[in-house]
């Protein structure tokens, strides 16, 4: 290799395997906690396992024969450099993260009108659950709405069956009036009218069909 070549030889270092940034293996390829590896181990790990280093040790010596210390320290200083930087860009990115995450929980906090972070995870406690009482709402207004939807269909058979079997205008007035109610209440006293009854005993014939109304 020439004297311009050597000089380069810094250049060439590249990361190649920087999934392994975190998967800590020894000389033998066994694998060792992150958090109980020295600095030995993790040194020879990232030149070896994340780099091209041992690649470019290999063509050097394929080239000219031989490998000079100063050859093998350069790549060994490259190989480091190479992984600090990356360290570097996995730090950023995890300051920059809780940067987000503090400034979305000091949002959260002023929104909620509270000071800790536990008081934050009761408001969300709170919330969580009104959600919960707003979904219950929202199905129970759907079930209404289908039995609304479901009621004026019938009505509007019933009308059209009444007039097919020529039941008497009388009649049909008398049904359209039921029809046109808009409550218990009033449905009962016109039934009580209609058909001339006591209130008891309308209540006693329609008991069945009332499920929420107090009379």
């Amino acid at each position: 290799m020439s004297n311009s070549d050597q000089s380069d030889l810094r250049q060439e270092i590249k990361l190649t395997n920087i999934e392994q940034l975190y998967q800590i293996k020894d000389e033998s390829g066994q694998p060792i906690a992150y958090e109980e590896a020295d600095g030995r181990q993790l040194f020879n790990h990232y030149r070896h396992n994340l780099t091209n280093y041992d690649q470019v040790l290999d063509n050097i010596r394929a080239e000219q024969g031989y490998l000079t210390g100063r050859q093998e320290k350069k790549a060994s200083v490259a190989a480091a450099e190479q992984v600090l930087e990356k360290y570097r860009d996995e730090h950023i990115k995890v300051i920059k993260d809780s940067q987000k995450k503090g400034n979305l929980l000091k949002t959260i906090m002023q929104k909620a009108g509270v000071g800790t972070a536990s008081a934050v995870v009761t408001f969300l406690d709170s919330c969580s659950e009104k959600i919960k009482e707003v979904s219950k709402l929202e199905n129970s207004q759907r079930t209404l709405q289908t039995w609304n939807d479901t009621y004026r269909v019938q009505r509007e058979l019933v009308k059209k069956l009444l007039i097919d079997e020529g039941v008497s205008p009388d009649t049909i007035s008398k049904v359209n009036k039921i029809y046109s109610t808009r409550s218990v209440n009033k449905a009962v006293e016109l039934g009580s009218k209609l058909f001339n009854l006591e209130k008891s005993e309308i209540l006693i014939l329609v008991k069945s069909a009332i499920r929420y109304t107090k009379l």
